[in-house]
């Protein structure tokens, strides 16, 4: 069955260090940016993360892009 896939919405996702807990075990904290345009660049994205990044004090240990996509059959 032939399908068609669409991209419906992009997201940026930006995990940073907090530090280590009292138990020795990472503390990591995330956030999600909503509204970034489907037809825009890993590069653009990751440009736009690390001058996010530039803004924190904690230290930043992945970006991720996460794309949503309707896939219909023809």
């Amino acid at each position: 069955m032939p399908v068609s896939v669409q991209l419906k919405d992009s997201k940026l996702k930006i995990t940073v260090s907090k530090g280590v807990d009292g138990t020795g075990r990472d503390v990591k904290s995330s956030r999600t940016y909503s509204n970034i345009k489907p037809t825009a660049t890993d590069e653009d994205i990751f440009e736009v993360a690390s001058t996010l990044i530039g803004l924190q004090k904690n230290a930043a240990l992945n970006v991720e892009r996460l794309d949503q996509k309707e896939i219909v059959a023809v």
